[in-house]
């Protein structure tokens, strides 16, 4: 039977202590921060022990999900991860549910109802967390305890009996001609002098908004009318081809250029991205459009483009897709694909905007 007590800490604080005893087998004892862990475990604990499967020689070490970050971080394991720093608060989530507990007593219940909870629980905002963040979420989970079986501290991961939540649809949101017009129409009217490029860019390209604010004036290949993308969503660079409307606003942007700052979109007040955000607002709310986000010129772009024609591996190369590994063959028709739908799709909203 499972015994639980409060104890006090030296600094004034308490804990709980569980111990599990039962006959026949060694006792078992952990210390928890809250009453409702210590009775969860114990129970786990006991079950595990009456069907066979409690590891004994595991819980000796008793290495924690802290302990687990702790190595996890300091061995450099998200050195290599583009969004670590979204990993990282995810996992500090994690650390203050379930840092106390042995990496050994992390069940697929226990994790399953811990999901629940931070499926219910709003955000700071008071906002619902969607489907997508919280498997987002579990998947951060999931290979931070993949690496504990790496250091042998667990023998399977817990997570891999959970199945993904269903998540919503994407977006699919694309601006009809009329729309394009008036937002570029309300673009230049802005008092930003990069968004009207930007929003250009965009729609001629179909680059992500992160790929554009990164560009830097090396990137830019006047004489070909290229820029080369370095930093990609998928970790791959690739080059586009722009547009002739599109390279006589980058000339007019690098004439008033602060040469110290490297970025084609600097920021006037630091060498960082330029937060572009309340330009385009003020944008869309001039141009009377609702419901759309900078990513929806890269949707726009794809429509256009295959009205245009395109295969769907013209598209895929385009938009910087390499999910096929089809693609892999043809890596050479990156800048001949984009610049056959931005000298199109360029001649079609220009004409359109300046009607």
């Amino acid at each position: 039977m499972a015994s639980i007590t409060k104890r006090k800490n030296k600094n004034g604080t308490s804990h709980w202590r569980a111990i599990v005893r039962i006959k026949g087998h060694p006792t078992v004892c952990n210390h928890f921060d809250r009453k409702q862990e210590a009775e969860d475990w114990s129970a786990d604990v006991e079950r595990q022990i009456k069907l066979g499967k409690f590891k004994f020689e595991q819980h000796k070490e008793q290495h924690t999900f802290a302990q687990l970050i702790e190595r996890y971080v300091n061995d450099g394991a998200l050195q290599h991860i583009r969004s670590a720093d979204d990993v990282m608060h995810h996992l500090s989530y994690w650390k203050t549910r379930i840092g106390a507990y042995a990496l050994v007593y992390l069940t697929p219940d226990l994790i399953g109802q811990e999901r629940q909870i931070l499926a219910d629980t709003p955000t700071n905002k008071n906002l619902k967390r969607s489907p997508a963040t919280v498997n987002r979420y579990v998947a951060s989970l999931s290979a931070a305890l993949s690496y504990a079986i790496r250091l042998r501290w667990i023998s399977e991961n817990p997570c891999f009996n959970l199945t993904k939540l269903k998540e919503n649809k994407g977006r699919d949101r694309v601006l009809s001609e009329e729309e394009i017009a008036r937002l570029l129409v309300s673009s230049r009217q802005s008092k930003s002098p990069y968004l009207f490029c930007l929003v250009l860019m965009s729609l001629t390209t179909g680059a992500r908004q992160g790929e554009l604010l990164n560009l830097e004036w090396r990137h830019i290949d006047f004489e070909n009318k290229l820029a080369y993308l370095k930093e990609t969503k998928n970790g791959r660079p690739r080059s586009i081809s722009l547009a002739d409307a599109v390279i006589d606003e980058l000339k007019t942007l690098y004439q008033s250029r602060n040469p110290v700052k490297p970025l084609v979109f600097a920021s006037k007040t630091a060498f960082g991205r330029i937060d572009i955000k309340k330009a385009w607002n003020e944008a869309l709310k001039r141009a009377q459009i609702e419901n759309c986000r900078p990513h929806d010129m890269r949707h726009t772009f794809c429509t256009l483009a295959a009205r245009q024609g395109g295969s769907n591996l013209e598209l895929a190369t385009a938009m910087g897709h390499r999910t096929l590994n089809m693609l892999q063959r043809y890596t050479h028709l990156d800048v001949e694909v984009t610049k056959k739908f931005s000298k199109q799709i360029s001649d079609q909203i220009l004409k359109e905007a300046n009607k």
